[in-house]
């Protein structure tokens, strides 16, 4: 039994005549006629009455006739759902993302990508980046908002670099050099509060090799393994920190943040994806991204 068995028959019901019905469907009533004796033969009993001068349904062939719709029904829907998902109106994207990085222009992101594809199921994930690249992988994740890729992620994992947020001093307000750009020279005899260094190798070694430019080493009072973690010691009085620019939108109250001179530290924001993800709604996403990058480089900090 194939669809057209299916069509053919409801046809015939709709306008109880093989020739109406043959030629709504642009098919001979011979093919039409042929196609429900084998249908019949095939059910292993009598659908249609073709004793009078129209065709009546027995009642097998109504309860075949309930079925059949429903069968129809259910076959149009798959072509169509099918259809959408192939132009990525349908399906799901798992995001990855963490807050000092994506906290700028991120929920402007997801409002407009919601707003083009309102059926996309969106699953967003607040996850550090060393969580990200392994999800990223193994298909737990569609689309990572993460650091630059770093070996050995590169090999297997794509990305494209959004923007850069440069370094900055976060301090307490009641700090000398709160409100002043403060120059690395400044900071030989201030305890310092990092991100540890199995966290953030780049960040960590890029700060001290800094200092060693300027001539002395860093005296680290404490490390942290998050930036918010940081951003607590240095409230409690540890220290200053050095944390990126966008790590201000998880705290707006109760420290200051200062730009870092020379003004060459720096920490990326990519958007990472696997090549083997073929999703339409993940290069959807990714489109977003690049027609906003101009935009999101001036807000993403």
């Amino acid at each position: 039994m194939e669809l057209r068995h299916l069509r053919y028959f409801t046809a015939i019901a709709d306008f109880g005549s093989l020739t109406a019905a043959a030629r709504s469907l642009h098919v001979s009533q011979s093919a039409i006629s042929e196609q429900m004796l084998d249908l019949e033969s095939e059910i292993g009993g009598v659908l249609l009455d073709r004793s009078g001068r129209t065709v009546r349904l027995t009642p097998e062939g109504q309860v075949f006739l309930e079925e059949a719709r429903k069968t129809l029904a259910a076959a149009d829907r798959t072509i169509d759902v099918t259809r959408k998902s192939l132009r990525g109106e349908l399906g799901s994207l798992s995001i990855g993302f963490f807050l000092w990085g994506a906290g700028g222009f991120f929920p402007r992101i997801i409002r407009e990508f919601r707003r083009r594809r309102p059926n996309i199921r969106l699953t967003l994930h607040d996850m550090q980046a060393h969580q990200q690249l392994p999800a990223l992988e193994d298909g737990t994740l569609d689309i990572g908002l993460t650091r630059p890729l770093e070996p050995p992620y590169d090999r297997t994992l794509r990305s494209e670099l959004l923007y850069r947020d440069p370094m900055v001093v976060a301090m307490r307000p009641d700090h000398p050099l709160a409100g002043k750009k403060v120059q690395v020279q400044s900071l030989k005899d201030e305890k310092l509060v990092l991100v540890s260094r199995p966290n953030s190798t780049v960040s960590f070694d890029g700060i001290v090799a800094l200092c060693a430019a300027a001539g002395f080493s860093p005296k680290v009072a404490n490390t942290s393994a998050t930036w918010t973690g940081i951003l607590t010691l240095v409230e409690a009085g540890e220290g200053i920190g050095i944390v990126p620019a966008g790590v201000k939108h998880l705290r707006n109250k109760g420290l200051s943040f200062s730009p870092l001179l020379p003004a060459t530290l720096s920490m990326g924001l990519s958007v990472v994806w696997n090549p083997a993800n073929k999703s339409v709604a993940l290069q959807d996403f990714l489109t977003l991204l690049r027609e906003n990058r101009k935009r999101i480089s001036s807000t993403g900090s």
